[in-house]
């Protein structure tokens, strides 16, 4: 299987006045001219301050020491933005030199297929730990906004936020597949420590790599 620890990133911002960096979600290298692709609700509406943190790890079986806080920090821009499919393509200045997955589309999958993600979820909680996760393709469909249509498939594992951003992978080929969204929580009304009860289920989803290679 590819080594994926090479180009799985954690996106953050960077405090001005402290340096301190404050952890946001997951993306990924998509290009050796240092471009990554994250979920645009991961930035949210910040047009500075970003950064990315390099991998720290040679490999995903290496003992990942969560005490250990230092970290390579790179500042990286917008390139683009999809508010469509939610969407983002952030630049480094620099190159990335690791040869890339081929991205493919959700087209290639059927229904029960499993597929794999690798991930930061629990990095807006402080904990930085690459991790793996197997799952099924629970559905595939197709989601509108705007009038626009665009492919998606639900995977049956619940995530947390630090995985949004997420690559989701073929576990065969190593094809990328697409980027997780996150859970299907439409709002509840109440919230229990914090979390709302409909984030509490088996599922989330994923858009299909192919809109990510429409902005590249």
């Amino acid at each position: 299987m590819y080594d994926f620890t090479r180009i799985i990133l954690i996106i953050g911002r960077k405090e001005e006045a402290s340096n301190d960096i404050t952890m946001l979600g997951t993306g990924f290298f998509v290009s050796n001219d240092g471009k990554i692709v994250t979920a645009r609700h991961v930035v949210g509406d910040l047009q500075k301050d970003l950064c990315v943190i390099l991998p720290n790890i040679p490999n995903i079986n290496t003992y990942q020491d969560v005490a250990d806080l230092s970290c390579r920090c790179v500042s990286v821009t917008i390139e683009d933005v999809n508010p469509i499919t939610d969407l983002c393509i952030l630049k480094i200045v620099g190159t990335c030199s690791s040869p890339f997955p081929v991205l493919g589309s959700l087209d290639e999958v059927i229904v029960g297929q499993r597929i794999g993600i690798f991930g930061y979820p629990h990095c807006v909680h402080g904990r930085r730990v690459l991790t793996y996760q197997e799952a099924e393709i629970g559905a595939k469909m197709l989601l509108e906004t705007s009038s626009i249509k665009s492919k998606y498939a639900t995977i049956n594992v619940q995530t947390r936020p630090g995985q949004s951003g997420s690559i989701i992978f073929d576990i065969l080929s190593g094809t990328i597949l697409g980027l997780l969204i996150g859970s299907y929580a439409p709002p509840s009304g109440i919230s229990i420590a914090g979390i709302n009860p409909y984030e509490l289920n088996q599922t989330s989803y994923c858009i299909s790599a192919n809109h990510i290679k429409e902005m590249l």
